[in-house]
């Protein structure tokens, strides 16, 4: 085959992915319009959560189907030695039954490579159908087991999307449209496999360490003397539910109690499930003492287990207040002076209807005294952004949410879609913004290039 002639197979290659990412994009968008009208005409604000959260649910399982199915047109071949092999035919989704037909045609080698593969795959598929029936008050390993063969799917993915990228790249900055040899795929497949080994392997004992605590000093104007140096562990992001038990929240309490700081908060996503299915799993909360008392904010996650008011009346029994878009103020024993306690909804609640809930600032500020500090919470820094930029006054906003990505390549997207990554922030002349990346993680158990944290701020007067 001439160049030329590979070099139009690869633009029709090119032109055929496109021309199929545009009807699926299509197709997409008819479904969520339709979706959007079908859904929100539905009045029980719980039904239309849980539908939402069922279709969610539904739309990663698809999406998986489609990437594992991609994976193992390019990576169950791995052990295959002696036959032609091409990039040519690469960007495909579809899946040759023969190659289950035929499987007498393999070495024991090759076989057992397939087996290991389609476990790892199939599994990562019921992965996230675990919220719905492997909730349970410590979580079971085989939930543990499926979210780490979901976070393999990942970078699995990943490699193999970056490796034929950057192929393609070369070939074009080299106007190469040849054949690669075996020899050399077979090396990208290696690595690949490699890669993805290290980052699941370390990142899984990354995740299960007791997360670290990171000291923070916060500058905060016309913070009153008698609150200087005010100390606050902040927690966000601790997941409840089928990878995060009991047993952790019990270590992250102690740790809470050991700071001994006069505030403690947490910033939203403590569950991933329904009261009923963790009443058991949270009863160490109970233990959480602090001077100036507890404190909560709702996160996306609660309003995704449909239960967000009943995990209201279960912290409150636990002793820990909901800041439900209001606000609390902060002083010394014997002392006027104060700080205003704000936090708000997340903006979830918007989304699902949900009840009596929404992001309101208006609520959650409007009773602050403008002459004093006020220190917000919004689970999303995307809420931040949106309180610095009111009319209303603000000198500290706490969040979470982001995880710091957890793992590449989420990371980029934490990154990307959020106006605060993680860590501190200043914003104008005083105010500050701290994002955490949170105390325990979410779904698969994997933290690579970020860490596990409590934040033990301090807030200093300027």
């Amino acid at each position: 085959m001439s160049r030329k002639h590979r070099g139009q197979l690869l633009f029709k290659m090119a032109i055929n992915v496109i021309r199929r990412a545009i009807y699926l994009s299509i197709f997409v968008l008819l479904v969520v319009i339709i979706n959007k009208w079908v859904i929100f005409q539905i009045e029980d604000s719980v039904v239309k959560a849980k539908l939402l959260r069922f279709q969610f649910s539904c739309c990663i399982i698809t999406m998986m189907t489609f990437i594992n199915c991609y994976i193992w047109r390019n990576l169950s071949t791995v052990l295959d030695f002696g036959h032609s092999y091409s990039d040519n035919k690469e960007w495909t989704f579809l899946i040759n039954l023969a190659e289950f037909r035929n499987w007498k045609q393999y070495t024991v080698n090759s076989a057992l490579w397939r087996l290991y593969l389609s476990v790892i795959l199939v599994s990562s598929l019921f992965s996230y159908t675990t919220f719905s029936f492997m909730i349970r008050t410590n979580p079971l390993k085989v939930s543990i087991f499926l979210f780490l063969c979901f976070a393999m799917t990942v970078q699995l993915f990943c490699g193999l999307v970056i490796t034929k990228l950057a192929t393609l790249v070369w070939r074009f900055c080299h106007r190469d449209f040849s054949y690669h040899t075996e020899r050399q795929n077979k090396t990208k497949q290696f690595v690949i496999l490699a890669y993805s080994l290290i980052v699941v392997t370390v990142g899984f004992y990354n995740a299960m360490k007791l997360p670290d605590i990171k000291e923070v000093t916060i500058p905060v104007k016309d913070m009153p003397k008698s609150l200087n140096r005010m100390t606050i562990t902040f927690v966000s992001d601790i997941h409840l539910g089928p990878t995060t038990g009991q047993q952790s929240l019990e270590r992250i309490v102690n740790m809470i109690n050991y700071l001994n700081s006069d505030l403690v908060i947490i910033g939203g996503d403590l569950v991933d499930g329904r009261v009923s299915q963790l009443e058991d799993a949270v009863e160490s909360l109970s233990w959480i003492k602090a001077r100036y008392g507890q404190y909560f904010v709702t996160g996306n996650h609660e309003y995704y287990t449909t239960d967000a008011h009943n995990w209201i009346k279960k912290l409150k029994s636990l002793g820990i207040e909901t800041l439900h878009n209001s606000n609390v103020k902060i002083s010394a024993p014997g002392s006027n002076d104060a700080i205003c306690l704000a936090g708000v909804d997340d903006p979830t609640a918007d989304l699902y209807g949900f009840m009596d809930h929404t992001m309101d600032l208006d609520s959650a500020l409007r009773t602050c005294d403008p002459s004093q500090s006020v220190v917000l919470i919004a689970h999303q820094p995307k809420v931040a952004k949106i309180a610095l930029d009111s009319k209303y006054r603000v000198d500290l906003v706490l969040s979470g949410h982001t995880h710091g990505g957890q793992m590449f390549p989420l990371m980029l997207g934490a990154y990307l879609l959020n106006p605060f990554y993680a860590g501190l922030y200043r914003h104008g002349d005083q105010a500050h913004v701290y994002v955490s990346m949170g105390t325990r993680f979410w779904g698969f158990p994997v933290r690579f290039g970020t860490s596990s944290e409590i934040s033990h701020i301090t807030l200093v007067s300027t």
